[in-house]
């Protein structure tokens, strides 16, 4: 039995770790529902009197993202007539995981929700959710040429003790924005590497340019455990919970960032909260955010008349990787055998190639399975506006990082690392030591 003190406590990680994740994905996180908020908590399970099976789906999808949900769903519900799902916004991500932490408690949770991969571990510790075995999909209708057509680093993103827990859904990708005027002055093209980019910063610094070569979220943490992995360290290792924070890689990564910091060649968000704003304005000549930003940069960017585009993210030692942000959908056990057949087939419909390539095409996020790159409106969507193409092109070296019990409280030690660097002016040597004993512990004490 699932224990409810647990349940309680368990929120408190849920609401911090999802908070991170999302701002890494660019996400509008607003408290404002704005979308169907139909009241089915009793859904039916009738099969065996040829009724339609309801469904509830809670989410946080908010804007455009509510209208691009709900447009998939009334195409999925109009596909066939076995299920009919039921999309309700709860509001922001933080009202999201509150509504899911209330409802395992009073033991009346929807058929299936919006996941981070963060609130993966203490859902799954609860037994709140049903692991997804390749097996127990295609035993309930899952396509297998789906299934190995999802990219590798999305298919994985919910993994805890072994078992997947949440199949993915909306994916973004680091991206690197670009303002193509900045280049132009400095007669310095778009930069492919780190080196690159301090280059430029000392240029523009030794110009007596006010502004900075590389503009950072205020939480820059995926930029730092990229470059570290980038330069050969496992960081955390999925498979043992071996931990290398405080590697020789890891010291060396941080401390480029350091410098890049002190040397004003590079600077945070800071009051603005997200770099888009500044980027627009034109305060940066990079700016590395999340590919699900791109609607938010266009605006600012557009009425301030920059001309920008974007690129791959930079390579530290000469390595191509990009950390994969985002959320998935999980099954709750609560879900009776015909729910969780119209979960898989729901889960199916939206990875077709044509669905998840118009997700991609209508919310900014990226599609999730190879073969919609070959849909011919999205080659067309992409030819159309080549800012779209860097996100694309690095789906197939991105990964996602692995989680594991306590990993919200991780997190939080790994922003607080951060924050050293950013405000504090601290060692990064020390800082890693410090996260590493830090980490070390967490995993030991919760696993």
């Amino acid at each position: 039995m699932t224990n409810t003190k647990q349940l309680l406590k368990l929120g408190t990680g849920i609401l911090a770790a999802s908070t991170l994740l999302m701002t890494a994905c660019g996400t509008d996180s607003a408290s404002e529902n704005t979308g169907t908020n139909d009241t089915t908590d009793d859904a039916t399970s009738e099969t065996s009197n040829g009724e339609t099976i309801e469904i509830t789906f809670w989410h946080a999808m908010n804007g455009p993202h509510q209208e691009a949900v709900t447009a998939l769903t009334e195409a999925f519900n109009d596909s066939q007539d076995q299920y009919r799902v039921v999309e309700q916004n709860q509001g922001g991500y933080d009202d999201l995981n509150q509504a899911i932490t209330g409802a395992g408690v009073a033991g009346n949770l929807p058929t299936m929700s919006q996941l981070t991969s963060t609130d993966v571990p203490e859902l799954a510790t609860n037994e709140l959710l049903l692991p997804l075995s390749d097996e127990f999909l295609i035993e309930n209708g899952f396509q297998e040429e789906t299934l190995s057509d999802i990219y590798e680093g999305f298919k994985d993103s919910s993994i805890f003790n072994e078992q997947r827990y949440a199949m993915p859904f909306s994916k973004s990708t680091r991206l690197m924005f670009i303002n193509e005027d900045i280049l132009e002055e400095f007669g310095v093209d778009v930069p492919e590497s780190w080196e690159d980019i301090r280059a430029l910063g000392e240029m523009m610094v030794d110009a007596g340019d006010d502004r900075v070569a590389m503009g950072l979220e205020n939480g820059f943490d995926m930029e730092f455990e990229t470059m570290a992995r980038q330069n050969g360290t496992d960081f955390i290792n999925g498979d043992t919970l071996e931990v290398e924070i405080n590697s020789t890689e890891s010291v060396e990564a941080l401390t480029f960032l350091s410098e890049m910091l002190e040397e004003g060649y590079a600077r945070t968000a800071g009051e603005d909260g997200y770099f888009s704003g500044p980027f627009g304005r034109g305060e940066s000549a990079l700016y590395i955010g999340s590919s699900a930003g791109l609607a938010h940069v266009a605006p600012v960017a557009d009425e301030n008349g920059i001309q920008w585009g974007t690129a791959e993210v930079p390579t530290f030692n000469d390595k191509n990787l990009t950390m994969f942000a985002g959320n998935d959908i999980g099954l709750y056990s609560s879900a009776s055998d015909e729910e969780q057949a119209g979960y898989v087939a729901y889960i199916n419909f939206l990875l077709q190639p044509e669905n998840t390539a118009q997700w991609a095409m209508e919310t900014g996020y990226v599609p999730i399975v190879e073969s919609a790159l070959e849909v011919p409106e999205y080659a067309s969507f992409l030819e159309e506006d080549p800012r779209n193409e860097a996100a694309a092109s690095m789906l197939s070296y991105g990964i996602t990082s692995p989680t594991f019990a306590g990993y919200g409280e991780y997190r939080n030690a790994l922003t607080d690392a951060m924050e050293a660097i950013s405000i504090s002016n601290e060692d990064p040597q020390s800082v890693l030591d410090h996260l590493q004993s830090e980490t070390e512990s967490i995993i030991e004490s919760n696993n």
